[in-house]
Order: structure tokens, then sequence, then C-alpha cells
């Protein structure tokens, strides 16, 4: 399973200069959790230069700048097209200093807007979230719903999560047949990063399977399949263990 475990990348954001048209984000869905630690954009060619903070932006439900929700650390891969933003973590962590003092930047039940126009851009693009209770547990494979398919056809294969996960997360699981070995096709995560999604190459074959899942997999808020971000020394946790989930088709 070696080769699928590289093919799982950092948590990235991508952007794309000239064409805010082109843009998208994540999370696409309505909704994100009042402890959102990532946001993720998505444009279809690279930048210029490093995207401009001063030029990012979250609104509250009235309209007004939320001071200090980012850290000024905007992380721009080696394309040039993917940049990931972070909210200030120590907003988010219960009893951290910035939390006591400022509370968190997203607050349960108000909405926000991200807008971004930084001239690279083209023109200004923004994003609207209602913001819902805070996530604050690990990922659980097992709370997952594997909606099952038939043997000697391609029907694809739907993985439905609780909750959403990060972008990358395509890459991040794959699905061991009977032999043991991956199967290979294609994945895309839909329904606001809630549903991955699995079309093999070949007909699905009789017999036991398993998803396995990358343990570096994250959601938004930061938790992983080991450890959730707030526990303690997360930070200092290492996830070696596979997140593993089993299913049949009959």
């Amino acid at each position: 399973m070696a080769n699928w475990r590289a093919n799982a990348a950092l948590l990235v954001v991508t952007l794309a200069a000239g064409t805010a048209s082109g843009a998208s984000v994540t999370p696409s869905g309505p909704e994100v959790a009042e402890n959102l630690l990532r946001i993720e954009l998505h444009l279809d060619r690279p930048m210029a230069g490093a995207l401009d903070m001063s030029h990012v932006t979250l609104l509250d439900s009235a309209g007004t700048p939320i001071p200090d929700a980012f850290l000024d650390l905007p992380l721009l891969d080696r394309s040039g097209r993917n940049v990931t933003l972070l909210l200030h973590p120590g907003r988010i962590k219960t009893g951290v200093g910035p939390n006591v003092a400022l509370g968190p930047a997203l607050r349960s039940g108000q909405s926000v807007t991200l807008r971004i126009d930084d001239p690279q851009l083209g023109r200004p693009f923004a994003q609207h979230w209602q913001v819902t209770p805070p996530l604050r547990e690990r990922i659980d494979p097992q709370q997952w719903t594997v909606q099952t398919v038939r043997r000697s056809g391609r029907q694809t294969l739907r993985v439905i999560a609780p909750a959403a996960l990060d972008g990358d997360a395509v890459e991040a699981i794959a699905v061991q047949g009977p032999d043991g070995r991956r199967v290979a096709g294609v994945a895309m995560l839909t329904a606001g990063e809630r549903e991955w999604q699995f079309t093999p190459k070949q007909n699905w074959r009789p017999g036991a399977h398993l998803l396995r899942i990358h343990p570096r997999l994250e959601d938004p808020q930061g938790n992983r399949l080991c450890s959730a971000f707030e526990q303690a020394e997360q930070s200092a946790k290492r996830c070696e263990d596979d997140g593993k989930l089993a299913f049949i088709i009959e």
C-alpha cells in the first residue's frame, strides 16, 4: 500500500491568477464549523506571487471585518497554484490566550463571508458560509456510510462522512480488494467534501473489501484519525496507523 500512501498530500489551497471566474473554494458546502482551521481556495492557473493577506478578509454577518482572524502566513506550494489560509489557531483552542482575550473568530449561528481582492485574481472573490457548532472529535471512519455496489459492474462506490473532510481527502482514501491489492480507479469528493466517490477501472469483484485511510487525513478543523485538534499535545502525536472500514461486495 506504499503507493497510495505516497499520494496523500499536505492540505492545500489552489489559487489561479487573473480569473476569479475560475475560482472555487473548500470547504465548498454552505456550512463551516466554528473551529474551522483551514480554508482552501481553488483557481485554474498559478499566481504570479504570494497572496497578499492584507487583501484577505473574513466579514461577519453585519459585513464588518473580523479582526485577527488569519495568521499572516499564506502557504504557497511549488507550483504557484496552491495556497493554504490558516485561521488563527490560538483563537480556536479553548483556554488559550487569544481564545480567552478575543474569543473564536467564527461564532456558531452567524454567517461569514470570505473576501479576497488581491489584484492578482483579476476581480474580487467571495464565498459565504453559515457557522455551525464546533467539531472537536477525531475522525472516525466507523461513522462513515458505505453504499455498497454489485459485482460484475463498474458502479460508483459512495462513502458518506458525517462531516466535511479536507479537500485532499480524495487522494488519502483507497480501496483494497479481496486479493489484498489496491483497486485501480478514479476518485472524487462531492457534496461539500462529505462524500468520497470511487469508480473502478474494471468490474467490481465479489468478496471482502477494505477502505484504507491514510493516517494523515484531516478535516478542515485539523482533527485527525488518531486525535482531535484540541487534544493535549496533539501536534506532537504521530498518526501512524491506517484507518480501515470493511465492506462486502456480493
